[in-house]
């Protein structure tokens, strides 16, 4: 029988497509685009330390008051990553509005917060999968010639061959999954298809194309 495990991330969901079995899996081609999920939260507490990973021991990298609004992106244990509001301008400057240092676009830092101190909605990492996901999912196993699935976004997918299958049908592949990914889900408008190799983003894509 053969088994999927899901893993929600910042990038969306996660699939490995190993025949008998799978196991947990990130991601591997983060692309710069808005998650494919995200949830609204509010802090819950007084004074809150947002933490750069999940858990305790990380630094603090921002702090939070009670009713600030955050965007919820993804969850390990107890700790749930989240985007956090824009910073407001200072006195002197050094975070204007924008959220730029110094002139400069400030850096992206992971943001964590312990799920204890959240307000979220009762769907919040709710799974996101219903039948005709669940279909499509069986159909890309059933080809055999991938061994990863992303799902980015419902306009975006990334898949990696298996070792079986030669890189020259990796166009050929992109075009058919994203075919049938657009068909099945009943999805008005083009989906595109990111090829990569066993290497991953460092090597480059093998291919991308989109079904219109």
């Amino acid at each position: 029988m053969r088994r999927v495990w899901i893993n929600l991330s910042v990038w969306g969901i996660a699939l490995l497509l190993l025949g008998a079995s799978a196991a947990v899996a990130v991601p591997a081609f983060a692309d710069e685009h808005t998650p494919a999920r995200s949830w609204p939260g509010t802090i819950r507490v007084k004074n809150l330390n947002v933490r750069g990973g999940p858990g305790e021991g990380y630094d603090i990298v921002a702090k939070l008051k009670r009713g600030d609004k955050v965007t919820a992106i993804d969850q390990s244990g107890r700790w749930v990553r989240v985007i956090l509001p824009k910073p407001e301008s200072t006195d002197d400057g050094a975070v204007d509005e924008d959220g730029k240092e110094n002139g400069k676009e400030a850096p992206e830092l992971e943001s964590w917060i312990h799920r204890s101190f959240l307000n979220l909605p009762k769907d919040f990492m709710a799974p996101a999968f219903g039948d005709e996901e669940n279909a499509f999912v069986d159909w890309a196993i059933d080809r055999g010639d991938l061994s990863e699935l992303s799902i980015e976004s419902t306009e975006r997918l990334s898949v990696v061959l298996s070792a079986e299958t030669v890189p020259a049908r990796a166009a050929l592949v992109a075009y058919e999954v994203g075919c049938a990914y657009r068909e099945q889900l009943k999805i008005n408008g083009p989906v595109t298809v990111t090829v990569w190799s066993e290497k991953g983003a460092a090597a480059g894509w093998l291919a991308q194309i989109t079904c219109p």
